[in-house]
Formats: C-alpha cells, sequence, structure tokens
C-alpha cells in the first residue's frame, strides 16, 4: 500500500491535512482540518474487477494526487518536525486481570492508531509498560505509555481526550507532549488535578 500525508496552514492558522492511500482496489482520499475527521473519499483504479479503461492507474492517481496537493500549498512534514504526545493510563490492576485493563492491550493500541489516523494528527507508535501511579491517587496497577508521533501537539491533547471518552477509557490518566527537537523533554499537558505539574513516563 502506497500512502502520502500531507499538510498547510491557512491564512488564519489553521492547520489542514490532505492524504491518499491505495488498496487492492481503489484510490483513497482523506481531508480536513487537523483536530476533526475530515473528509473521505474513494476511487476505483484501472486493473481491478471494476475495470474502466478509462480510470487511471493506482500510480497515476498517486502521482495527481501530489502535484495537486504541492501546488495548492500542500507539503509533507518531516519526522524531525514532528512532535509527540503521550497517553499515559494507569490501571486497576497490575497483572489487567480487570476486564477494563484487559482491553487497553493490544485492542486499546489498534484503536488509537486509527482514530488519531482519522483526525489526521498523526499515528500511534506503540506502547510500554510498567511503573507505578503517584502515590496520591492510591491505586494499586501499573503505567501504560501510548507513543503517538503528531504534527500539533496542542490539537493532539484534544485529539486523545476525544478518544478517551469514545474508548470508554475508565482508568485515571494523564497527557504528556514533548516538542520537536532533540533536546526536548516531556512535559504535563492535561491532568484530572490542577495542581500536577511534572510528567513522569515511568508514573510515580
Amino acid at each position: 500500500m502506497a500512502q502520502i500525508k500531507t499538510y498547510r496552514r491557512d491564512e488564519e492558522g489553521i492547520l489542514h491535512y490532505r492524504e491518499a492511500w491505495t488498496d487492492k482496489s481503489s484510490f483513497r482520499t482523506h481531508f480536513g482540518e487537523v483536530g476533526t475527521k475530515g473528509t473521505a473519499k474513494a476511487q476505483t483504479v484501472r486493473g481491478t474487477a471494476l475495470y474502466r479503461q478509462d480510470k487511471p492507474t493506482a500510480t497515476q492517481y498517486m502521482r495527481m494526487f501530489k502535484e495537486e496537493a504541492h501546488a495548492d500549498g500542500y507539503a509533507e512534514i518531516t519526522d524531525e518536525d514532528h512532535g509527540w504526545a503521550v497517553l499515559q493510563v494507569w490501571t486497576h490492576t497490575p497483572d489487567f486481570s480487570h476486564p477494563d485493563d484487559a482491553r487497553l492491550l493490544p485492542e486499546g493500541e489498534e484503536a488509537l492508531n486509527d482514530f488519531v489516523g482519522w483526525y489526521g494528527i498523526g499515528h500511534c507508535d506503540g506502547y510500554d509498560v510498567g511503573g507505578t501511579p503517584p502515590a496520591i491517587h492510591k491505586l494499586d496497577g501499573t503505567v501504560v505509555n501510548y507513543f503517538c508521533k503528531v504534527v500539533d501537539t496542542e490539537i493532539s491533547v484534544k485529539v486523545l481526550r476525544i478518544f478517551t471518552r469514545k474508548f470508554g477509557i475508565t482508568q485515571k490518566f494523564v497527557i504528556g507532549t514533548r516538542e520537536p527537537g532533540e533536546n526536548t523533554d516531556y512535559v504535563l499537558a492535561w491532568s484530572p488535578r490542577k495542581r500536577d505539574k511534572g510528567f513522569n513516563l515511568f508514573g510515580a
């Protein structure tokens, strides 16, 4: 599958995405404001069961998409210019025996990757498990960090909070972000407790 993601800021500073990918039978596009679901379209490509001589091939569709996107001011964002957002969930149990904990992995990672993709913000780049929730919360569980590579950290916080509601996360959670750059650190971007200031990947 071939895929390309491009972005553009308009005169008001709003970031837009325009992406395209191919599958076995179609060429698909998805576009909108970053942080929204946007609009998706699909077109049949030449060489499928729905073959039509006048249809472009997937390669031709992709070339036309790139040319049009670049002409409209859209461009790809390099890996170095991506930031990071971490959804940190504190589980109910250390061994994931609670039903809500059990669905966090791998279902949660897959759902999050799909969710942030459709909102145009980036993708989930994996997760880790380990650590201790802050003692003040008196939780016996462990820490799950979902790492998301994102094009805008501020918008990503809003998207991750929407995800927790849509996915039905019952556990306590916080969100940390890290701006692009080699020497940047994670900072606390959202917590249910306003007094919280720091962010630690290991929880405690």
